[in-house]
């Protein structure tokens, strides 16, 4: 959920801006102000600026957004100075000023800054401005949308999150993450304290995580007052075609560990195009099958959350249960993995039964049929898909030797009954 804006009243907006920007404001002055031309104080021009651009002022609005992306500094540093400059106003900044990590580090440690602004921020924003949002404690425990916003950003450190992540399942916070209870499992089964030496690590197998994000920072920065932007929704650009992937990739069904070493590189290798050419064109690198079983848990458990079709495809053969379950659970995953995951027999029961326990998968018919040859499938649910499927697909269940007799028989049963 974003920041509510509304437009201020005459006593937050103060009189010199009211009297400039209010509705008896002749045009002219309006313009002025859009433009950052009237003379205001700091302050009242920061607020004169916002109440054009949050009424969606028809002809002042877009320019006086414009206007606030581009204030030279000692107006940006005169009103925040003010302990009570708006909330709305710092959202405004904020947007406006993601990629002025000089004054975003300002608008996140002000006083009045709201926790839908700093989760906001907190999505997009550099290692450096998450870093100085993690520090505020009391902050982000009294606001788990804060640590969720920064679990979900692949450019805030692993060392970072990890510490955070701690405090809060320390705490009892409430954390609204799909794969909490992997979290969970793996902080405990952890050694130690979070290692910052390994941020470098995450950080390069993120790479193309983080350069999907950049997307979102632009579509908020160009948000209107109320315009909705879902920061979590899935990148367009994100590669997530798994039936393409799986034609490229022959090895896709065997766990990630039975490739060894030289499996993973051989796939990697399948790729085609080196760290060198992706440089040269400005692209992200890729992370490698053998990058990734270098990872730790930690590490696997949010690349899983954050990837793309080709990290989870990774992720998901992962032999950590908790690593293999975080990729089934991202809310990435679209419909034409799930059917290839639903019929792919190496996978861990866990996500087998996962699959089959969401309504909204297993309404797909060749999810269906794909869950009733798989012998990993609970028996009972196998039996109750049976009954869905069309004859010549019983068919295909009864002459199967891969799945439980049991299910077989019953295949060959609904066969004879309706001859």
């Amino acid at each position: 959920m974003a920041f509510a804006h509304t437009s201020l009243d005459e006593a937050t907006l103060g009189p010199a801006a009211a009297k400039l920007v209010g509705p008896a404001a002749p045009a002219p002055m309006r313009g002025m102000v859009a433009q950052g031309l009237a003379p205001l104080p700091p302050r009242d021009l920061l607020t004169a600026l916002y109440q054009l651009w949050v009424t969606n002022d028809p002809e002042h609005g877009e320019t006086a957004g414009r206007t606030v992306a581009k204030l030279p500094p000692p107006v940006l540093d005169g009103a925040l100075a003010d302990p009570n400059l708006p909330p709305g106003v710092l959202d405004l900044l904020a947007r406006k000023l993601l990629d002025a990590p000089q004054w975003l580090e300002k608008i996140v440690r002000h006083p009045n800054v709201d926790d839908e602004t700093l989760a906001a921020v907190a999505r997009v924003a550099s290692e450096e401005v998450c870093e100085i949002i993690a520090e505020n404690q009391v902050r982000w425990l009294a606001a788990p949308k804060i640590v969720e916003a920064l679990y979900h950003n692949p450019k805030c450190r692993m060392s970072t999150v990890h510490r955070v992540l701690e405090l809060a399942v320390r705490e009892g916070v409430e954390l609204r993450l799909p794969n909490l209870d992997e979290i969970r499992q793996a902080l405990a089964e952890e050694d130690g304290a979070p290692d910052p030496e390994r941020d470098d690590v995450f950080r390069a197998a993120a790479e193309q995580a983080a350069a999907r994000e950049g997307a979102k920072a632009e579509a908020l920065a160009t948000a209107g007052a109320t315009d909705d932007v879902d920061l979590d929704a899935a990148p367009e650009t994100e590669q997530d075609d798994l039936e393409a992937l799986l034609a490229s990739d022959g090895d896709l069904d065997l766990p990630l560990e039975a490739l060894g070493d030289e499996g993973a590189a051989a796939e990697d290798a399948q790729d085609g195009e080196g760290d060198a050419d992706r440089q040269a064109r400005g692209v992200a690198r890729r992370i490698d099958a053998a990058t990734f079983s270098k990872l730790r848990p930690m590490e696997k458990i949010r690349l899983a959350l954050l990837g793309d079709a080709f990290e989870r495809s990774l992720a998901i053969r992962d032999s950590n249960r908790a690593v293999a379950m975080s990729a089934i659970k991202s809310p990435r995953v679209k419909e034409n993995e799930v059917v290839n995951y639903a019929a792919n027999r190496t996978l861990p029961h866990d996500v087998i039964r996962y699959i089959a326990s969401r309504r909204d998968w297993v309404k797909l018919y060749a999810v269906k049929l794909n869950l009733v040859m798989n012998p990993k499938t609970p028996m009972a649910v196998a039996m109750s898909l049976l009954g869905h499927l069309q004859p010549q697909d019983v068919r295909k269940v009864a002459k199967s030797r891969n799945i439980p007799s049991a299910l077989q028989a019953a295949a060959k049963r609904r066969l004879s009954q309706r001859r």
